[in-house]
């Protein structure tokens, strides 16, 4: 059975095609970017005797999701939106609002859980840089948002006079000698320092572990430095959307 995961981010669209929890084939487009010829390409995907793979949608921006259901609607493809699968997942959360929480969060959270259990600090580099918190009990207990690292050296770029917009790497010494070099040690070295320091205060306030899982299109650039990392997954969302999809067709058939 080959499930078709569609993970809807501010900028980008992730697509990805799943033999049960093997991940077959991954594309990235930006939300600018799309088109029906695109999508005709990456998602209408036959299983065999012509019957369409299982697709599920997640989604934070409504405009871009509800162009890729209206074309899905138009070949008369199946498909499940997470939204309509959250209420079968088995998990605690410790938030007011919980129709406030974004999809990629929850899947996170509730892959997360499933996958490590408890005491879990799952931080993903996104257009935002978002913490979410697995304590003790397994309970989903909220967590952070801060500005992604791509819009804010855009910000930065667009909002100043004479900064440039650069590439963010990763840099060995701290201290830049020149304007591109210090920018590029002030986010690479900055994002370090406010990762470590959440972890810390998140820690102290909830006087407990955590380990920390990473993901997102920077995850493999901090791997390396963040202390407990037990995961470094640029795929852990998706892998997470194909993992919650299984769980509810086994349920349902």
């Amino acid at each position: 059975m080959n499930i078709l995961t569609i993970d809807v981010g501010n900028t980008n669209i992730s697509i990805c095609l799943f033999n049960k929890e093997k991940p077959i084939k991954f594309v990235k487009i930006r939300n600018t970017e799309i088109t029906k010829i695109m999508l005709k390409k990456h998602l209408l995907i036959k299983n065999t005797k012509n019957s369409f793979t299982n697709i599920v949608i997640s989604s934070v921006v409504p405009s871009i999701s509800e162009v890729i259901i209206g074309f899905l609607k138009a070949y008369k493809v199946k498909f499940y939106l997470l939204k309509d699968l959250v209420k079968t997942l088995d998990i605690k959360i410790n938030i007011k609002n919980k129709k406030k929480i974004g999809d990629d969060r929850i899947v996170n959270a509730y892959y997360a859980k499933k996958k490590y259990s408890k005491n879990l600090i799952i931080i993903d580099f996104g257009t935002a840089t978002t913490f979410d918190v697995i304590d003790s009990k397994g309970n989903y207990d909220g967590g952070i948002i801060t500005p992604g690292i791509d819009l804010s050296l855009k910000v930065l770029s667009e909002k100043t006079a004479k900064l440039p917009l650069v590439k963010f790497v990763k840099t060995k010494n701290i201290i830049g000698r020149d304007t591109k070099s210090a920018i590029q040690s002030g986010f690479f070295w900055g994002y370090i320092s406010m990762i470590q320091g959440l972890v810390k205060n998140i820690s102290r306030e909830k006087k407990d572990y955590f380990r920390i899982i990473l993901t997102g299109g920077n995850c493999n650039i901090f791997k390396s430095l963040i202390e407990n990392v037990i995961v470094s997954d640029d795929l852990f969302n998706s892998k997470g959307l194909n993992f919650i999809m299984n769980e509810y067709l086994k349920n349902e058939y």
